[in-house]
């Protein structure tokens, strides 16, 4: 019996990202497996053909592919460096990152509104070291269910953008102030796209609103001054792969309009 689905339309964006990610997995060489994305889509009650057409969402689907690929092999990285750290996935949606980077001996925390950790519940394999918590990101009292603070890494994916500016540095600031020895991998949307949001795929089909976007990376920085950019990874330079002549040819044009993945570290006082 497959799982009915009934969501405000900024939690109908975490189906973007899932249909992309199945998508992906049963291509004949993928770039991933996520074997989780395609049992959670299979247990649906919901027409993701009908609901997210190929022929018109495909930019936003190599888009989520990219920023999987990405954020996968940063997130690796840092438990490579710190292999008994805390990861938090802040609006974690229906991604199962952590049985993608697993190695054994993390501690993982997904934070996202009831409904969705309801539907986490049904259809994502438990495990003793992952716990899902139901909270808004800005209800900070999910922040005192963490149980250690120290080499913690932050994810905020597809997330970032629906906040406004205000809400953005209060989350950080509160953050940087509750964990230490920490690394943030936040996605960053264009201002260019928050300004012409209706030309987005996401935008058109859920009714969900853009609110915040940056130039570059160095924004976050200037607003939240306690991180520092280590790194920032344009989705057009692994989009390229998806399609290599069609996205080298408007490449000037989308790179200054895409979203990044951008990697922070912690000051140190």
């Amino acid at each position: 019996m497959t799982e009915k689905v009934d969501l405000s339309s900024v939690s109908e964006t975490m189906l973007v990202p899932l249909y992309a990610r199945a998508i992906e997995s049963k291509k004949e060489n993928p770039e991933f497996i996520d074997k989780t994305a395609i049992h959670v889509m299979d247990n649906l009650d919901y027409d993701f053909k009908k609901r997210f057409k190929q022929s018109t969402n495909k930019l936003n689907f190599w888009g989520c592919s990219a920023r999987t690929v990405i954020l996968d092999r940063e997130a690796k990285n840092f438990i490579d460096k710190n292999p008994e750290c805390t990861v938090i996935n802040i609006a974690c949606g229906l991604d199962d990152r952590f049985t993608r980077v697993d190695n054994g001996q993390i501690q993982w925390y997904n934070i996202d509104f009831q409904e969705v950790i309801n539907l986490r519940e049904k259809l994502i394999k438990t495990n003793p070291r992952v716990k899902n918590i139901a909270s808004s990101a800005m209800d900070f009292k999910w922040i005192d269910q963490i149980d250690d603070k120290e080499n913690v890494l932050i994810i905020a994916e597809g997330f970032l953008m629906y906040l406004d500016e205000h809400e953005v540095k209060e989350l950080f600031d509160k953050i940087s102030e509750s964990f230490t020895n920490m690394e943030l991998l936040i996605e960053l949307m264009a201002e260019w796209m928050v300004k012409n949001q209706k030309v987005h795929d996401t935008t058109r089909t859920t009714g969900a609103v853009f609110k915040w976007g940056v130039k570059d990376g160095k924004d976050f920085e200037r607003l939240c001054p306690e991180f520092r950019l280590i790194a920032e990874y344009n989705l057009t330079d692994k989009m390229k792969d998806y399609s290599p002549i069609f996205i080298r040819i408007i490449s000037p044009f989308l790179k200054s309009r895409n979203n990044r993945i951008a990697k922070y570290e912690k000051m140190q006082i």
